[in-house]
């Protein structure tokens, strides 16, 4: 498909403003505009930096220092003569049009007097991220610029940061242009503020500790480098920490909350959530719904919440608390801790695998609150078939006993200790709270 900027021109010729200029103006005007995006498109096909549907700020850099290469100077005069001036009292080119009483708005700038002018300092050279103006004095930033021009080469809402700390969000549209539904955020580098707004966002956080509100939408969040603050609101979100301690929410609906590495604190908030801590220290709150967490790697702690959740701590000396509801627990590898207290009285199922626990009080598995009769224990895993009184069955098939604090599981009917599981506050247990293979 031919690359085009009649969208462009299209919005200057529908201006109520400028169409009320004198015909032949604003007629020497749209052809200024027109041969403009002629000599532009030609610049970004030489570069090939729209192969990938995206301009970016480096790519408006390739274009101008495209057209000043020696074997553009045909191009480079006539981008000249289509931009013109209105020095004097003579308007030459687009001058004809900028600044000649545009009243489209687009992203709450004026259309014709900032975005399509911005547009079309392609042609000029750049100092510090800006384009030079007629005057010497700098014009438009190149980050503003890639945004505005991919909404009309590539119909896509693109917004851009820079190196520096600052706030980006969703702008106003005129009526006339089609605001939207989805938008993607570049922040770049800084301490940035982003907030989206509707549609299936995408945000890329980049470096520094950045701070973003998806809005409403199914949006999508890369926090990258620092320690950031996600939070999806409403719409089923996809939030991806990445390095540093960051702290994700996930809103409303179903959400995805990933960690990655560092020190990290994620809240599932409403909906059937999934955490994942990966790696790192973390933190992870289930919330309202039926969630499923996954701590990762290192020593994590994780709260199911309300409703039936599905608690796995994976590797480290976790700490896994189901809180209300039916819940699922799997402690991993490491010594673990699994609290089990309730008010609502609910099952909560514990499952004990192969290697998951030890042998002595610092690499065994704790369990607190496990309520006979209504919690279980699941070792169909295991293999166990029995629970004993006070020894293992001698037959060559896996079985366990329980002392009264410890349950001493053989689970290669070896009639040899293979895992301790230690229970606090637990009178007896019968067999009937196990789930055997």
């Amino acid at each position: 498909m031919a690359l085009s900027l009649q969208s462009l021109t299209d919005a200057l010729a529908n201006d109520p403003g400028l169409q009320a200029l004198p015909a032949q103006q604003l007629a020497d005007g749209l052809k200024a505009a027109e041969e403009l995006n002629r000599i532009l498109l030609m610049m970004i096909t030489q570069t090939g930096v729209n192969n990938d549907g995206l301009i970016t700020p480096e790519d408006m850099q390739a274009i101008s220092d495209e057209i000043w290469k020696p074997a553009n100077a045909q191009p480079w005069r006539e981008f000249w003569l289509a931009h013109g001036n209105d020095s004097g009292t003579v308007e030459t080119g687009y001058h004809l049009l900028q600044n000649d009483g545009g009243q489209l708005e687009f992203r709450g700038r004026n259309f014709a007097d900032t975005i399509a002018d911005s547009i079309y300092h392609f042609g000029f050279q750049v100092q510090d991220g800006n384009y030079f103006n007629e005057d010497g004095n700098t014009n438009a930033a190149l980050s503003d610029v890639a945004g505005w021009l991919n909404y009309f080469l590539n119909g896509r809402s693109v917004v851009f940061g820079t190196e520096g700390a600052e706030s980006l969000g969703t702008s106003d549209y005129d009526a006339y242009f089609a605001a939207a539904r989805s938008e993607t955020f570049y922040a770049g580098g800084g301490d940035d503020q982003v907030w989206s707004g509707l549609g299936a966002d995408k945000v890329y956080g980049g470096a520094g500790n950045d701070r973003v509100g998806a809005g409403e939408g199914s949006d999508r969040v890369w926090g990258e480098g620092g320690h950031d603050t996600l939070y999806g609101e409403a719409g089923n979100d996809l939030l991806l920490g990445a390095g540093g301690n960051d702290v994700l929410g996930g809103g409303t609906e179903l959400d995805t909350l990933k960690g990655g590495t560092g020190d990290d604190t994620l809240y599932g908030d409403d909906g059937d959530d999934e955490l994942w801590g990966e790696d790192g220290l973390d933190i992870l709150h289930g919330g309202a719904g039926r969630d499923r967490l996954d701590g990762g790697t290192g020593t994590d702690k994780l709260y199911g919440g309300d409703s039936a959740d599905r608690l796995f701590g994976g590797a480290g000396n976790d700490t896994l608390s189901g809180g209300e509801g039916t819940d699922l627990l799997i402690g991993g590898g490491g010594a673990d801790l699994i609290q089990l207290w309730e008010t609502t009285q609910a099952a909560d199922t514990v499952v004990l695998r192969a290697g998951e626990s030890g042998l002595t009080r610092t690499t065994i598995d704790r369990i607190e609150g496990f309520a006979s009769g209504t919690d279980k224990i699941d070792l169909s895993a295991l293999g166990v078939a029995s629970l004993e009184d006070l020894d293992y069955r001698r037959d060559g098939l896996a079985s366990c006993f329980y002392d009264g604090e410890f349950l001493r599981i053989d689970s290669d009917g070896d009639a040899r200790t293979d895992m301790i599981v230690a229970f606090s506050w637990v009178g007896e247990l019968t067999a009937a709270d196990f789930l055997f293979a």
